[in-house]
């Protein structure tokens, strides 16, 4: 059985059960002596093996915990003397994930400085920056422990600039800095702390999900916005599409200033709905992250689950596969008829028609796209009405969709550069309005020719 015995942050800051736990073990070891909590062992004489040869040999961090593991779990009775509480450090959390121990834990890492509270995170500042995507909720207060170099510091700093901004206040050993200073310091020991407080969402930096959830509600309230009271889920649904356009428009311009201010507003839309839902009791936040989140997970079989997938081909195969499990399609036409109604005429059609070239109703040849697209012109030449008029467009969107086109994209181009030749027209003659329809035709053509 092995022992974990917290020595705390200090001298003299050992329990009674530590000392009896190790006085009463066949052999004990210390993962450092180079720090005032080994005053223990000196002063009372006990026979101990450091770990501090392991520091020397060992390339990183994960390899000195592992090597530290290693080597106790040759030992069948043995105690193993960390600083801190016992439960925060790295190579005890790795043990535990070998083998059952028993932890007899002392003053945490940290505890020197921190205040109290029920709404604290604490972590290593090892695990912090090794964890891709780490946030906390930054209503309460996060402590990050193992600063014990400038590299480390350096690491941790990146990562809460991310989070909480360069400028924004933060407790070095008590004394307040600014992000961007962490690694600035001059001295790193196994005892140095960093503290964040919680912080006011008007005072803060940076945000993150949670923040703007937390905004809409605060807007949503008694004393909140009255606009933003006033709103439902049907006064606001035009703002989702027109805000994925807007999306789209940036991405197209390669903006990248706006694409980040469209991403933005395009989430605003999702929490609306779900704030506005949790108030009349319909479903929450929590149920549609659950949702979108299952679906991913069930769509990638061949990331969660046992399909393979070499290639992009074979990973939409399995996506598709999975989607229709899930919906519970029984035939294409189920799969068309799941299409939204509420969909741009052009996007159902395209929709529409991806679909159809399942069941391989599609072209062979660019000579049989073109003859199909003539016979659903000249029937609509002969009788000028609605229907033949849309059986002429979709016979278009059939036609690029054989030619791999993407409709959508395609029109919008098209529209774009006719809004900007009519810029230029009219840009050239002020009077354009006032001329008769035959000379706006020649203008509008000699700009045809000019741009050739």
């Amino acid at each position: 059985m092995i022992t974990v015995v917290g020595l705390g942050c200090d001298k003299d800051q050992i329990t009674l059960a530590g000392v009896k736990a190790i006085k009463a073990a066949k052999k004990v070891f210390v993962k450092t002596a180079l720090t005032e909590t080994f005053s223990f062992f000196t002063e009372n004489n006990i026979e101990v093996t450091s770990f501090d040869y392991v520091y020397e040999q060992a390339e990183d961090f994960t390899n000195l915990d592992k090597e530290i593991v290693d080597t106790l779990l040759k030992e069948k009775d043995a105690v193993l003397c960390v600083n801190g509480s016992g439960f925060d450090d790295r190579a005890v959390v790795e043990l535990q994930k070998r083998e059952k121990i028993e932890i007899i834990p002392s003053v945490s890492l940290g505890s020197n400085f921190e205040q109290p509270s029920l709404n604290t995170t604490k972590i290593s500042a090892y695990e912090l920056t090794s964890t891709n995507g780490f946030n906390y909720d930054t209503r309460g207060t996060l402590v990050v422990t193992d600063i014990d170099n400038n590299f480390i510091a350096s690491d941790v700093k990146l990562v809460l600039s991310n989070i909480l901004g360069d400028d924004q206040d933060i407790k070095f050993n008590n004394k307040i800095i600014k992000v961007y200073e962490i690694d600035r310091q001059n001295d790193y020991d196994y005892k140095t702390t960093i503290i964040c407080d919680p912080i006011e969402i008007t005072k803060k930096h940076r945000f993150n999900f949670l923040d703007l959830y937390v905004i809409m509600r605060i807007l949503r309230s008694e004393n909140g916005c009255e606009w933003d009271k006033a709103q439902s889920h049907e006064t606001i649904r035009e703002n989702a599409i027109e805000e994925a356009y807007e999306l789209v428009e940036a991405i197209n311009n390669q903006d990248i200033d706006n694409m980040i201010e469209e991403s933005g507003d395009l989430m605003l839309q999702s929490i609306f709905h779900c704030v506005i839902g949790e108030d009349l009791g319909e479903y929450n936040t929590e149920d549609a992250l659950s949702a979108i989140c299952a679906k991913l997970i069930f769509r990638h079989p061949h990331i969660f689950g046992d399909i393979k997938a070499n290639n992009k081909e074979e990973a939409l195969k399995a996506w598709d596969a999975a989607k229709a499990k899930e919906k519970h399609y029984t035939s294409l036409a189920s799969k068309m008829d799941s299409i939204a109604k509420s969909l741009p005429a052009l996007m159902k059609a395209n929709k529409t028609l991806s679909v159809a070239k399942k069941a391989k109703l599609k072209f062979e040849s660019e000579e049989e796209a073109q003859k199909f697209f003539e016979n659903a012109y000249n029937t609509f030449k002969n009788n000028e009405n609605e229907d033949d008029a849309g059986d002429m467009l979709l016979a278009a969107i059939w036609v690029l969709k054989a030619l791999e086109i993407d409709p959508e994209i395609a029109l919008d181009k098209a529209t774009t550069k006719f809004i900007n030749k009519f810029k230029k027209l009219e840009s050239e003659n002020k009077d354009l309005m006032d001329l008769p329809k035959e000379k706006v035709l020649e203008l509008w053509n000699n700009i045809d020719n000019e741009d050739r």
